[in-house]
């Protein structure tokens, strides 16, 4: 028989330090490879700590934004007899999308739209049927290009008005007035990514199959693309990633091709793939070339965030490490937007923790039921006592 002691499974803490804050508000705190190299692939054994206990959090990985640019222009000059507009930037601008504030309505025709004097979108229709149907399109998408001036062409001898009091009659309307035009851009904004430099910890070659592997130890660290950095300045080889929990037991994963050139000024070492893994080895075919050396692979990490709702005057810390834990749920991932604000925090040092495992105290069956034992005795004793007294009266 053995009873379980409640005791902390937790190995590893880090403190949370951010600005004070007089209301209930967001924080936003990214993970460290310490984090990384401790903690499961899931965040599953994650607990933060309030003084009031454990509190709700969420992990979000970094998303690069778009970021809308938009420029809003009256036309520069104006071509009747062609119907030409043309629209001039101060500096060269990223356009991708168009839109025309065109004060007709109930009609279509098509558009021609020039950048910088060559031809980017032919015939795209544009139209409004507001006493039809209610739709409307004035909106031109492009490939995107960095213009000095775009020109807009409407076609006159396709451009036709619609009026319901006529169902069957289409009237001839050559010009169309358009105020002005929006030119935009969504630009995507280049994320901070996190770049971690991880030495061979082993190599080796196999003369018989004409190959070298190379084994590193990446500690967990997430990772969505690593480069190779190699000794050598040309080459060009074909090779295979395998991952590992152990560095024991491999799975292979995919197959590259990595090269340079000093002669062509050409290379490619990067290899892309996503994983969060504790030990990586590439498998390089030399075929009847000499080995490579491989000094190092660089991670490229896409940052993640601990998000959680900080109280005023409360201090927290991130508890980590105990990864027979399961992964909890909360329900403040679903409440917070993208567009919150929050403020920023760091987490402190690494603090090692004495982890005091559940112990399982052997004791003996009477020991641990031994009041249990003194009740049924009573009860037993009772019942006997009562039974001879109903025995002796019986007889008298």
């Amino acid at each position: 028989m053995s009873v379980g002691l409640f005791a902390n499974t937790q190995p590893y803490k880090k403190d949370i330090v951010f600005n004070e804050v007089t209301k209930p508000t967001l924080v936003q705190v990214a993970l460290d490879n310490e984090i990384y190299a401790n903690s499961s692939s899931d965040y599953r054994d994650v607990r933060l700590h309030g003084k009031s206990g454990v509190e709700g959090y969420f992990i979000r990985s970094h998303s690069p934004k778009h970021i809308v640019n938009q420029k809003r222009l009256t036309a520069t000059s104006y071509d009747r007899e062609n119907g030409k507009l043309t629209y001039h930037f101060k500096k060269p601008f990223d356009v991708e999308k168009i839109y025309l504030n065109i004060e007709d309505r109930n009609f279509e025709s098509s558009v021609d739209v020039y950048s910088d004097g060559k031809l980017v979108l032919e015939k795209q229709k544009i139209f409004d049927y507001s006493n039809e149907t209610g739709i409307r399109n004035f909106l031109l998408k492009i490939p995107k290009v960095k213009a000095k001036e775009i020109s807009i062409v409407y076609h006159l001898d396709e451009t036709t008005s619609f009026y319901k009091k006529y169902q069957n009659l289409r009237e001839m309307s050559k010009y169309l007035t358009i105020k002005s035009a929006t030119f935009s851009n969504a630009n995507k904004v280049k994320g901070n990514f996190n770049r971690t430099e991880i030495p061979t910890q082993e190599s080796s070659i196999d003369e018989e199959k004409k190959e070298s592997s190379y084994i590193f130890k990446t500690d967990n660290i997430p990772f969505s693309k690593l480069y190779v950095k190699f000794k050598e300045q040309n080459f060009k080889r074909l090779g295979t990633v395998y991952l590992s929990y152990n560095g024991k037991e491999w799975k292979r994963l995919q197959n590259f091709t990595l090269f340079a050139s000093s002669l062509s000024q050409e290379k490619n070492t990067v290899i892309n793939f996503s994983a969060r893994i504790k030990y990586i080895k590439l498998v390089l075919n030399n075929a009847d070339n000499k080995s490579l050396t491989i000094d190092s692979i660089e991670l490229v990490t896409k940052p993640s965030y601990l998000y959680f709702l900080a109280n005023p005057n409360e201090e927290y810390a991130l508890y980590f490490g105990d990864k027979n834990l399961t992964k909890p749920s909360y329900e403040l991932g679903s409440l917070v937007k993208a567009t919150d604000p929050f403020v920023k925090g760091v987490f402190g040092k690494l603090e090692k923790l004495e982890v005091e495992k559940v112990v399982e105290e052997k004791v003996s069956f009477f020991e641990a039921y031994k009041e249990q034992l003194f009740i049924l005795g009573m009860l037993l004793a009772v019942g006997v006592l009562g039974y001879v007294a109903f025995g002796l009266l019986k007889r008298g």
